[in-house]
């Protein structure tokens, strides 16, 4: 396989016999590490310095995550348009899944900040608050069905209703944890690496 070389050409030199020996025969890697050198000047960090080149960096990343923002506020609207967004907020499951709207909204606060430790930890421990509500939901339901042993179809009934109910808890609360654990897991992803 042969390798492919460069030959630079300065302004005023018309041939490789004018060039220093270095310069005649040079592979693409090594072109690039001279023009990395060449083009770090004086100048270019005293511009990284003044702080213009890091406000760049901070509105190019503020754009992504209000994009990313946006997506997952037209998923919610959705959602909601559908008439799914506001079943895990009715009944008793209701303080549960607002503390784990709670939680998400803080973590994608703490995107917005880039705290990127905090959104981690809070992107755990939502899923624990989905699983203590799967927990709670089912205690619901297997205690309302160990109130049963009726024969009576009007006492079953709300024996069934408070089981259904149970496993609503358990199925929403868990739900919401797991998308919140998501979404805040997406935005570590593409934006917690965001380096410019």
């Amino acid at each position: 396989m042969a390798t492919s070389t460069i030959h630079l050409v300065a302004q005023g030199q018309s041939g490789p016999a004018q060039r220093p020996a270095d310069e005649r025969a040079s592979t693409g890697p090594e072109v690039l590490t001279r023009l990395r050198s060449k083009l770090v000047t004086p100048q270019s960090i005293e511009y990284i310095e003044s702080g213009i080149a890091v406000t760049n960096i901070r509105a190019s990343f503020l754009s992504r995550a209000v994009v990313l923002q946006a997506i997952g506020a037209a998923v919610v609207a959705g959602l909601w348009t559908a008439g799914l967004a506001g079943k895990p907020f009715e009944g008793n499951n209701a303080p549960l899944c607002w503390i784990i709207v709670g939680m998400g909204l803080l973590g994608i606060a703490c995107v917005f900040l880039q705290r990127w430790n905090d959104v981690h930890w809070l992107a755990t421990h939502i899923v624990r608050i989905g699983l203590l509500g799967t927990v709670v939901g089912l205690i619901i339901a297997f205690s309302a069905a160990a109130q049963g042993g009726s024969t009576d179809p009007n006492e079953i009934k709300p024996m069934i209703a408070a089981v259904v109910n149970g496993m609503y808890v358990s199925l929403y609360a868990t739900l919401l944890g797991i998308g919140s654990n998501l979404w805040l897991k997406i935005n570590l992803r593409l934006l917690g690496n965001f380096h410019g």
